[in-house]
């Protein structure tokens, strides 16, 4: 469940980039392996005290983001795809290679663990925690969808020519999308680091940021709920897929993948999308049914 929380507020911050501003990013593992071994670094080499190292981590991602951006000016779709597709892939071999920092391929351990009164946190403390940050994330996410800003996003993604015609400045816009979404993974990579206590490179490979993307269209782009629903969903998913059968252990991911695909095509607006028509096709009818009852008891007087 932690981990699917961590996910949320990653996916979050990807929905408000593709979904709000219709920047692609598929090196989003990137900005989650700078602020996890930022944070770490800090603590462990440094001796800050945690919450420091996780504003350095958001703040060093955030920054990056900011750099990641300049590309988004003059490239679309497919061609900033592959641009994040390298800068993840530059940034695994960064970790690799700089052993002496990172500890490469063996690892960074000892990194100190989050502390209430002294006493480091438990599993189900970090649990309360993230979903206070994840409650944070999204009313930040609101306010800004159902402010200028989000509309300045959304006609960016729709037309950009259009929206600099409309006075709009596509290229601060682009690079606000990219910043958040660039700390806020970042925020989710300190938070990691300090929960499991040591990182290695192997959870910052495409796969990873591929399965980032997968979570937000799942849990749908446009919506508010894009990111907890996408990040609960394809958490959760190939752990229950772990059936007791001989031999499913093979085929387990197939599955899986094999369901998103489903879900893109029958449902291409995600299942947020969904879940919310379903939600307010339910506040309908109780509504019309109070209204219908109050109706005939007022008949009946």
């Amino acid at each position: 469940m932690n981990k699917a929380l961590l996910n949320i507020i990653v996916v979050s911050g990807l929905v408000f980039l593709t979904g709000f501003a219709g920047q692609i990013s598929l090196g989003q593992v990137g900005f989650v392996a700078i602020g996890a071994y930022t944070s770490a670094l800090v603590t462990t080499r440094l001796g800050m005290p945690i919450p420091i190292g996780i504003v350095a981590a958001i703040a060093l991602s955030a920054i990056v983001g900011l750099l990641v951006a300049i590309p988004s000016f003059k490239l679309k779709a497919f061609f900033l795809s592959l641009v994040t597709i390298a800068f993840g892939q530059i940034i695994y071999l960064l970790i690799v290679n700089l052993t002496a920092v990172t500890g490469g391929s063996q690892g960074l351990f000892n990194i100190p663990p989050m502390k209430l009164g002294g006493t480091p946190f438990t599993n189900t403390l970090y649990y309360y925690l993230f979903l206070v940050l994840i409650a944070l994330v999204g009313v930040l996410m609101y306010r800004l969808k159902y402010s200028y800003i989000g509309r300045q996003m959304f006609a960016v993604n729709d037309d950009d020519v259009a929206a600099e015609a409309c006075a709009i400045n596509s290229k601060k816009t682009k690079v606000f999308a990219f910043a958040l979404s660039a700390g806020l993974a970042g925020l989710s990579g300190a938070l990691t680091a300090h929960m499991v206590g040591f990182l290695t490179p192997d959870p910052f490979t495409f796969f990873d940021s591929a399965n980032f993307v997968a979570m937000a269209v799942v849990g749908g782009l446009r919506q508010l709920s894009g990111g907890i629903v996408g990040g609960l969903v394809l958490t959760w998913l190939p752990e229950l897929l772990r059936l007791n059968i001989s031999g499913f252990e093979n085929y387990y991911l197939l599955v899986n993948s094999v369901i998103v695909m489903l879900v893109i095509v029958f449902l291409p607006s995600g299942l947020g999308a969904s879940l919310f028509k379903g939600l307010s096709r339910l506040w309908r009818e109780k509504q019309g049914a109070v209204t219908l009852r109050n109706s005939r008891s007022k008949e009946g007087e």
